[in-house]
Order: C-alpha cells, then sequence, then structure tokens
C-alpha cells in the first residue's frame, strides 16, 4: 500500500475524531522532522525527492464561484502546453531521483476540462503510461479533480478511451441539492448528479479499471456522516470507491469563515511542503495546494529542471523555516491552519 493510499485511509478513519485526530496532527510534526533530516541532512535520502505527488494545473480559471474558495477570479487564463506536459512526464519517469512519486494529481484551482486540448493533454498521459509500462517502469497513478459540470457522457468516454486516468475524483460539497447549488455556485446539481452516474455506467461497460472518489466539504451544522444527507447525494457516494467528508478550511487564510473560532496553532513543520510541489500552466511551480493565487512561486519549468527547482534555495527556505518553527516568518504560510 502506497504512503498516499495509507493517508487517504487514516483520514477517513480518524478526520475530526476527538484526541485521536488532534494527536495525529501533532505526529505529523515529528514526521516532518524525520523527512526534513533524512531527504534533506542525511547521505542516505539525497539520491530521492521527498516528493510523492505533484498537481499539474492544465488551466488557471474556473466556471464556478464557489463561496469557500480562495482562488483569485480576475487572474489571466491561462493553458499549460502539450509540450510543457511531455517535458514534465520525461522528467519524472527519466530521472531515477523522482521514483518516489506515487501520483500525478490533475487540478490546482482552475477546472482542468476548462482546458480546449483537454483530450490532447490526456492522451500525452495515455501514451506515456503506455510507453512506460511496455519497458517495465512503474508509472505514477494519475488522478483527475472536476467539479463534473463538463464531463457529459461523449467527453467522459472520450476521456476513458485515452486510458490517462486511474482516479476520477468529485467535489460534492453540501449534503444536498439545496446545499450543492448554495455553496458551488453556478454549480447545477441535475446535470452534476446525471453526469456522475453516467460516468459510472461508462467505467462499467468499457470494463475501465478507472476509480470514482469523492471529496464533500460539510458545514459545521451537520455531523460528518452521510444518515443525514439527501437520498441523491447517498446514492452518489454509494457509486465510489472512496470517499471523504471534511469540514471548510481557510486556504492559509486567505478565506474568512463565518463563525470559524479556531485559532491557528504553530507547529513544525507541514507535511503537504514536504511531499508536493504543484506545476501551474505557464510554467510556475509553487510549493503547495493552499497556494491557488501563485503567492509560493520558487521557480519556472521553461528555464529549470524540475529537480533544480525541488531543490532550489526558494523552496529550501520554505522548508528550513518550517523545520526550525519560523512559519511566521513564511507570508503563504503564517495563518495557514493546513488540513
Amino acid at each position: 500500500m502506497s504512503f498516499i493510499e495509507i493517508r487517504e485511509k487514516v483520514k477517513k478513519a480518524f478526520y475530526g475524531k476527538p484526541i485521536v485526530w488532534p494527536a495525529l496532527v501533532k505526529a505529523k510534526s515529528y514526521f516532518y522532522k524525520a523527512n526534513y533530516w533524512y531527504y534533506y541532512n542525511s547521505v542516505f535520502g539525497k539520491s530521492n525527492v521527498s516528493l510523492r505527488e505533484l498537481n499539474i494545473e492544465f488551466n488557471s480559471t474556473c466556471n464556478l464561484r464557489c463561496k469557500f474558495c480562495s482562488l483569485d477570479f480576475d487572474k489571466p487564463r491561462e493553458y499549460m502546453p502539450a509540450e510543457l506536459l511531455q517535458k514534465i512526464l520525461d522528467e519524472v519517469l527519466n530521472d531515477p531521483r523522482f521514483a518516489n512519486v506515487q501520483q500525478l494529481n490533475l487540478y490546482n484551482g482552475g477546472e482542468t476540462l476548462l482546458h480546449p486540448k483537454r483530450l490532447e493533454m490526456f492522451a500525452v498521459i495515455g501514451e506515456a503510461k503506455k510507453k512506460a509500462l511496455a519497458s517495465g517502469k512503474k508509472f505514477p497513478k494519475v488522478l483527475l479533480l472536476t467539479n463534473g459540470m463538463l464531463l457529459r457522457e461523449k467527453l467522459a468516454k472520450q476521456i476513458l478511451e485515452t486510458g490517462a486516468l486511474d482516479v476520477i475524483q468529485f467535489s460534492l460539497d453540501g449534503g444536498t441539492p439545496e446545499k450543492f447549488e448554495d455553496l458551488r455556485v453556478n454549480a447545477k446539481w441535475q446535470p452534476f448528479y446525471e453526469n456522475v452516474k453516467a460516468l459510472q455506467r461508462l467505467t462499467r461497460e468499457m470494463n475501465s479499471p478507472v476509480q470514482l472518489k469523492s471529496i464533500t466539504i460539510v458545514e459545521n451544522e451537520f455531523p460528518l456522516n452521510i444518515e443525514w444527507m439527501h437520498e441523491q447525494f447517498k446514492e452518489i457516494i454509494g457509486l465510489m470507491s472512496h470517499y471523504e467528508l471534511r469540514r471548510l478550511h481557510d486556504w492559509g487564510g486567505e478565506v474568512t469563515l463565518e463563525g470559524n473560532q479556531k485559532k491557528i496553532v504553530t507547529k513544525t513543520g507541514c507535511m503537504l511542503l514536504m511531499h508536493q510541489m504543484v506545476l501551474l500552466p505557464n510554467g510556475d511551480v509553487t510549493v503547495c495546494c493552499n497556494d491557488l493565487n501563485s503567492k509560493g512561486v520558487i521557480g519556472n519549468l521553461n528555464n529549470q529542471s524540475l529537480f533544480d527547482v525541488y531543490s532550489s534555495a526558494e523552496r529550501r527556505e520554505y522548508l528550513d523555516k518550517l523545520n526550525s518553527g519560523r512559519k511566521h516568518e513564511l507570508e503563504l504560510c503564517k495563518n495557514c491552519e493546513s488540513f
């Protein structure tokens, strides 16, 4: 079982549970320090990167205006070119230092399916996967996170045929159709419901190995379970191989949550920064998935290699300060609650 699969199971089992979850959060500080020493100070770990996942953003904009999202909706629209995607895949597959990368996440702040050449982009991944597996190489699991509004049956079938994806994950917030549309402004429940059901039917008919997963934001007044949810919500969740329920978070202090009295707890380290980087459409690289507006850019893949950015002084400054409890000195991180 991979690190990411273990993390997924632990989070589902213990998220929000009294005593256990705070203890796990505290334990992450020690885990960070162990990782920091091994990968950045010992002779044993420097031959491999500490990364476990890379987020790749195809498109910088979104078709929704979710109430809890920190994305700057006025930012310029940018699309990742296929050539840059190919460069990323080549480096991950051909540089043995990236052998620890277990997953490629196709998301950040923008909706992936808004890319005008989305099928070409998926085909690049599908072809790279086919070549890697044919030559005996491992290929990271590929996960698409989508709001589902554009994933109509024809497009879903075309995407499945590329062979690019291992997981399609949906943002499934609210617990009822009314709450879904209230939280996810511009989203409509009925088309979403029909799109997900059609995709699940297609995976069965095409004998596709693609798994369906979901993340559901549950507001504080509702319990973290599915018993109270609308029947159609429970039906969709029942189609998933895995689902996660979570509370609203504040995107690193970028969003003020109504009625949120949670205090910022200064702690050592951050496993997001230790285990991931985010690769943006214009080649910029930022340090974590909470940074939807490119405030933590540490390099650019148009003039640097992926490993050069990973090992850059800019990234190391984040890691060093987090390791020594100086989170307050990092503008991006100082108000972050993480999750």
